[in-house]
């Protein structure tokens, strides 16, 4: 099925990609101000978070930080590496649930649900097992790894951004931690997880042991 080229050419105030935009442009500010960023940070982030287990043995050089690349297609089939990750959280930490990774393009504001990579897993801040386990799953997304450097999971994932609880952390600025967002859902009934197009098709090193570029374009 052939998809029309979608483009977006306005993105209002409260619109994702601007509040993700904002995000990037103003994490110095946040990382000026004491403890601003420590206090954005998920209460897990301090604990030793457990996680699942790769298919795949890491090779001695994971993947980088993906950087921010937004939707620009009209593709909503869901991508095989978006439905494993969403199948592996799902199986393992068996709370929440599947908030669905396609979305019809005419639908809302530009989102990589739009492009089939992007998942949201419906975990509610006001339930405190939901939000325990939220906040688990993302530390052990963003922690540290053998390598010495943020988020060794999220990295081998291919993870591009993650939303929660009116924060984001964006791959590219994970050396500021988590960031003030202030799109227009709050998140705080879902994670929203979006993945690189190498993350998404299922070639990062998690799922098949060699180190990918998680910085391509769309295949």
């Amino acid at each position: 099925m052939r998809f029309a080229r979608w483009r977006v050419r306005r993105h209002p105030a409260g619109s994702r990609f601007g509040a993700i935009r904002r995000a990037v442009s103003c994490g110095a500010v946040a990382l000026a101000l004491t403890g601003a960023v420590a206090a954005l940070a998920p209460a897990a982030q301090a604990a030793s978070a457990s996680g699942p287990t790769a298919p795949a043995a890491a090779p001695a050089r994971i993947e980088g930080f993906a950087r921010y690349v937004g939707q620009n297609n009209c593709d909503p089939v869901a991508k095989p590496g978006t439905t494993a990750l969403a199948e592996m959280v799902l199986a393992y930490y068996g709370t929440g649930r599947d908030g669905g990774i396609s979305r019809d393009c005419s639908i809302g504001e530009r989102s990589e649900h739009k492009e089939g990579r992007a998942w949201d897993w419906m975990v509610n801040v006001a339930d405190p097992v939901e939000r325990a386990t939220a906040e688990e799953f993302l530390a052990w997304l963003t922690a540290k790894g053998p390598d010495g450097k943020a988020a060794y999971n999220a990295r081998r994932l291919g993870v591009m951004y993650l939303i929660w609880n009116q924060r984001i952390w964006l791959a590219s600025r994970a050396d500021r931690g988590w960031l003030p967002y202030d799109g227009s859902s709050p998140h705080t009934d879902h994670i929203h997880v979006s993945l690189s197009w190498s993350g998404a098709m299922k070639q990062t090193s998690w799922w098949t042991g060699v180190r990918a570029n998680v910085n391509k374009r769309h295949p």
